[in-house]
């Protein structure tokens, strides 16, 4: 029979008692450090968060939630059920349906209605939370207003259709005109020619106009490329002759070459690209060049090819001896971006790398004081491969 414990055997199982009970309060101090620190994540996002039950009931609401809906804690814990928020109720079985198929669900749309009756657009981020079991107990949503947004992209929408049409309709006009005068025969060989041109301009801005649809799809990353053999060399000479009339006004010169030599009247370089989507972008492109170039300088225009590990590529380098300024560089091809030039958009660029971009390249630029601004385009060779099939 075992005798009672020594002192020695008592006095180590205090110890280890102490140290026992030293842990547990320390873990005790961590669990409470964790719920303080997800109380304060919780409660001072920005972004409108919720949990709730599966049935539908409120078990928590952030500020940020509260302040998006205009009603107060007790409101909406004591008083609402989610399904009350949303302005089509029907819908919350949807959302509810498809994250507990998923688990979690980005970006949800759906329209909700605040206190006093005004419906919002919003986007919701949705989580399933499980009981100890592993059931579905309830859900947490993140909540984005996105009327605002949706507002904007409405007259957007709205005033580009109304572009459209109303630049239309006289640039058909003027197209139909120009070519009765150049079939009427009564013009000076001259004038016939700048008639012509007229013309060619108009039907060139007819396009740019209808191509606004397409860099909205580029944006959206679904628009279907239809690339084909373009000339370069051609192509370049057309927009010279398009902005020749910028370029005399600003006493700017073309320098164009070809691996690093003057371009012959004969030369032809060839690169597999949609024509009216690469006219459009060096367009911009040599346009800014010739506004951000100093009075009476150059615009160097270099054709080269550069081979990489498993991939080679077309480079089109632009090269004015402007400086971009120093307040848009880190912005330079993000949309609404301009030195605030008169008639600018800030929107010539980054529909540049837009159109780049669809032809899986790139677009890179430098530029200073002393050396000016390259702005380099990079085009796969083997753009076919990668866009067909």
């Amino acid at each position: 029979m075992k005798k009672g414990l020594t002192y020695e055997e008592l006095e180590e199982a205090v110890r280890r008692l102490n140290r026992e009970l030293s842990r547990m309060k320390q873990a005790e101090k961590t669990i409470r450090r964790s719920e303080e620190k997800y109380h304060t994540l919780f409660h001072e996002s920005r972004d409108a968060i919720y949990i709730s039950s599966r049935e539908g009931k409120f078990l928590d609401v952030n500020r940020a939630l509260l302040r998006l809906f205009g009603y107060s804690r007790e409101e909406m814990i004591e008083k609402l059920s989610v399904s009350q928020i949303y302005a089509k109720p029907s819908e919350r079985e949807a959302f509810r349906q498809e994250i507990e198929k998923k688990g979690s669900v980005r970006d949800y749309e759906i329209k909700f209605c605040k206190k006093n009756g005004k419906e919002i657009d919003c986007l919701v981020t949705g989580t399933v939370r499980h009981s100890t079991d592993g059931t579905v107990s309830g859900y947490q949503g993140i909540i984005r207003d996105v009327t605002e947004k949706k507002r904007i992209e409405r007259l957007r929408d709205d005033i580009n259709r109304m572009i459209r049409h109303d630049l239309k309709s006289p640039l058909i006009g003027i197209i139909g005109l120009a070519g009765l005068l150049i079939k009427g025969g009564n013009l000076a060989d001259k004038q016939r020619e700048e008639t012509a041109m007229i013309k060619e301009l108009g039907e060139r801005m007819l396009l740019f106009i209808d191509r606004t649809r397409d860099l909205y799809q580029m944006e959206e990353g679904c628009y279907k490329l239809k690339p084909e053999e373009v000339n370069l060399l051609g192509m370049f000479q057309r927009i010279k002759k398009t902005l020749e009339p910028l370029a005399l006004k600003r006493k700017i010169k073309f320098v164009f070459s070809l691996f690093g030599k003057d371009i012959e009247p004969k030369d032809v370089y060839s690169v597999i690209a949609e024509e009216g989507l690469f006219e459009i972008m060096f367009s911009n492109l040599i346009k800014n060049a010739i506004e951000a170039s100093p009075r009476g300088g150059v615009i160097r225009i270099c054709i080269d090819r550069q081979d990489g590990p498993g991939q080679a590529f077309h480079c089109i380098d632009i090269h004015n001896m402007g400086a971009v300024p120093v307040e848009i560089r880190k912005n330079f091809f993000d949309p609404y971006t301009t030195s605030k030039k008169e008639g600018g958009t800030g929107l010539g660029t980054h529909n540049a790398l837009l159109i780049a971009r669809t032809h899986k390249g790139t677009i890179t630029f430098t530029t200073s004081k002393k050396d000016g601004t390259h702005l380099t385009l990079y085009l796969p060779k083997d753009l076919k491969s990668t866009t067909i099939g």
